[in-house]
């Protein structure tokens, strides 16, 4: 008898079929690591406020004042100057920017990838949700949040900044490093509709862009690169001049509310300001040149922010200090910005520090990581009207404040947050005190009177709306 064994035949069928299984296994799991919620791709859609309802686009949650997100649970975030807070995107919020006629408020968000399984066992793809939101301010203090999503087509958007007519908007396109715009047009009800793009930017950047913004005349669109480098364009795309501004590497730069100049500062410890000149005769672009700097801090500068005709500057350090400054001042008669005021933060920075300074000048905002500090800058000594910890549970990307200086608006994370700036009506009566004390005639007392008992008004109503 022969007793050698023979080989074990295994059948294409079983072989197939472990093999299948194995990639099943393997698709599934890198399903369950990336996945994360879907947002909705229509046109309008509604945002339940976090006061109410979870900001879930699926479900419905208990009115608990905890909330489940992701897998983490975190305690629902209240306060008594928060007007809305705002979740629709399902990647990080790295942009905002209100409308120069504060209609809108404009949010940008990191793409955020999942896995979608076509067919388990032969293909599977990466889908990027990469979008802006478009939210009605409006709508702020009412139950439901409408907002109309523009999806980004073939690219990552994580900058936004509006037109001065509000009907349109730009975009930084993260992976071709250049600027898209988006021109839109408005439903009966106001909510923007019909958003097409009509017009992308050469690529000139070289390095990421940490900014973009267009300055209120129309004249010129700001894009500025973490290397050093800010290209200036006109409207129609076209490069007017390209700044090297040699400051170690940028953390920000912006274009002045009054459309004028344009700033940035970085690893070294002043902020640089350059005006963006045109002749006068027929408005055709002249030079960019120098204007002045601001010189004081003795670490680099992490932000800055001028009022809105560009007459007062406020800057933050990692010198654990923040500055006032006058930069009402001739530069062309080599006339320096004075510094008006220095306040030494509580906080050490951790992360990040930015600040934004309210149009009139009599309130600035203040992030330090995950907290909002509110300054009223008509008391003496600046006070700090309100410490807010832990707004988020994250480091605040983004931080702005619309052209009425109503409101504020910061994000972290896919959290939006709007506050009303309580601590800009406080310093707009202190102001209006001082002008009525030293006012002659009768009417202009009475007048400003009004204007004081209107402002007090306002923070009564908006105190008890959430007692």
């Amino acid at each position: 008898m022969d007793n050698d064994q023979s080989p074990t035949v295994v059948s294409p069928l079983a072989l197939g079929g472990a093999i299948t299984g194995i990639f099943v296994l393997i698709f599934s799991a890198i399903y369950l690591f990336f996945r994360s919620p879907s947002s909705s791709r229509t046109d309008e859609v509604k945002n339940e406020s976090e006061t109410s309802k979870t900001e879930s686009t699926t479900k419905k949650s208990s009115s608990s004042k905890v909330v489940k997100q992701d897998t983490k649970v975190v305690s629902k975030f209240v306060h008594p100057w928060l007007c809305v807070s705002l979740r629709a995107h399902t990647g990080s919020v790295t942009g905002l920017d209100f409308s120069h006629n504060d209609k809108y408020l404009a949010s940008a968000a990191e793409g955020n990838y999942e896995i979608c399984l076509m067919d388990l066992f032969t293909d599977f793809f990466f889908n990027e949700d990469d979008s802006v939101l478009l939210w009605q301010t409006k709508d702020f203090n009412e139950k439901d949040h409408k907002h109309t999503r523009v999806n980004i087509e073939f690219g990552q958007a994580n900058h936004v900044a509006f037109s001065p007519d509000g009907k349109a908007f730009l975009v930084n396109l993260v992976k071709e490093n250049t600027i898209r715009v988006y021109k839109f047009e408005k439903r009966a009800d106001g909510l923007p509709t019909n958003v097409k793009s009509v017009l992308d930017f050469p690529k000139k950047n070289e390095s990421d862009v940490i900014s973009i913004g267009i300055a209120c005349t129309g004249k010129f669109i700001m894009s500025a690169e973490v290397n050093n480098k800010i290209v200036i364009f006109d409207i129609k795309g076209e490069v007017l001049g390209i700044v090297e501004t040699h400051q170690g590497h940028l953390n920000y730069a912006a274009v002045s509310p009054c459309g004028r100049f344009f700033g940035s500062c970085g690893f070294m410890s002043d902020v640089r300001f350059y005006e963006v000149c045109f002749e006068k005769s027929n408005g055709n672009f002249k030079e960019i040149r120098r204007a002045f700097d601001l010189k004081g801090h003795n670490a680099q500068v992490t932000c800055f922010s001028l009022n809105k005709d560009s007459t007062r500057a406020a800057t933050i350090s990692k010198d654990n200090t923040w500055k006032l400054w006058n930069a009402d001042v001739d530069y062309i008669h080599k006339q320096d910005p004075k510094c008006l005021y220095t306040g030494t933060l509580t906080y050490h920075i951790q992360e990040l520090a930015l600040i934004v300074l309210s149009p009139d000048a009599l309130s600035a905002v203040v992030s330090i990581d995950d907290r909002m500090m509110f300054y009223n800058l008509s008391r003496e000594g600046k006070p700090c009207e309100q410490d807010i910890a832990n707004v988020y549970s994250e480091t605040i990307r983004t931080l702005v404040m619309d052209n009425t200086g109503r409101y504020v608006a910061s994000a972290a994370g896919r959290q939006i947050r709007v506050f009303h700036n309580i601590a800009g009506l406080e310093g707009l009566i202190d102001d209006l005190t001082e002008t009525a004390r030293t006012a002659k005639q009768l009417a202009l007392k009475e007048r400003i009177e009004e204007q004081i008992n209107d402002a007090r008004t306002k923070i009564n109503k908006i105190l008890n709306a959430t007692a």
